[in-house]
């Protein structure tokens, strides 16, 4: 298998991983989060680096960012379609960062892990009420 490059390899810890396994959220719910998370980490580095909020971090800045990273390109196995796939991937998971940001009423950068996992748990029951 495969090892996700340096800049992603670290982006959930084991604990972080158990804890949304305890949600016995179906699959693709988890997985979800996950995505999500990761997005969401690797785009707090994006927003530091550019000295922006992340709310305000444009498809075209994460692009070039991710096209700048020296840790992926690091990786033999990235290739330009990686990099626009992964970059279209950071730009779509700001849809749920600015949904759970707006509930909380906190800027994406302050969630934390168990807000973005309640959100996820919410939607997800209400999807199954209807």
């Amino acid at each position: 298998m495969a090892e996700l490059p340096q800049a992603l390899g670290n982006l959930l810890t084991l604990e972080e991983n158990a804890q949304i396994d305890q949600t016995l959220l179906p699959s693709r719910d988890r997985f979800s989060i996950r995505l999500t998370t990761y997005c969401w980490r690797y785009l707090q580095g994006v927003s530091a680096s550019l000295d922006r909020s992340i709310e305000t971090l444009q498809p075209d800045q994460i692009l070039a960012w991710v096209e700048a990273d020296d840790q992926l390109h690091n990786n033999a196995q990235v290739d330009p379609e990686f990099i626009a796939w992964f970059s279209h991937l950071l730009a779509s998971s700001l849809k749920p960062l600015r949904a759970i940001a707006e509930q909380r009423g906190t800027p994406i950068n302050h969630l934390a892990l168990e807000q973005v996992i309640d959100w996820f748990v919410q939607n997800s029951s209400a999807e199954h009420q209807h």
